[in-house]
């Protein structure tokens, strides 16, 4: 019996812009960067890796909103016995340019524009199986 690895890459980048209408001046642009690789090993046996970045440009003549930026990576390991019966592992992490700088009543967020912290990160496990009575 042979092994046959297959893989696939599905880049995505979407733009959302607004202006002003009557200066022509950007208001927002938002940029999504989405990657998502998948490796098929065997026909049970696949993984799944997924990087995203984001990037809200505002400008404060205009717009409440503040800059920030964002990046999200996900990796996911699949084996599947059959449709019934499968097990995941998986780890997800997100990092944005947050930072809390405390004050006198508490804490501020301020966004530097060159650093990320993680504010998240999530392992899991997770095994499916098919009862019937």
């Amino acid at each position: 019996m042979q092994c046959k690895s297959s893989s696939a890459f599905f880049p995505r980048y979407l733009l959302s812009r607004m202006t002003d209408r009557a200066t022509g001046a950007s208001i927002i642009n938002n940029h999504i960067f989405r990657s998502r690789w998948n490796w098929q090993f065997t026909r049970a046996l696949s993984v799944r890796f997924i990087a995203q970045y984001n990037s809200l440009l505002a400008n404060p003549e205009f717009t409440e909103l503040s800059t920030r930026k964002n990046i999200n990576a996900g990796f996911l390991l699949t084996y599947r016995v059959n449709p019934w019966t499968a097990l995941f592992a998986g780890y997800n992490s997100n990092a944005q340019n947050i930072d809390l700088i405390p004050d006198g009543s508490g804490s501020e967020i301020i966004r530097p524009p060159n650093r990320f912290l993680n504010d998240a990160r999530q392992f899991f496990v997770k095994f499916s199986y098919l009862l019937r009575f």
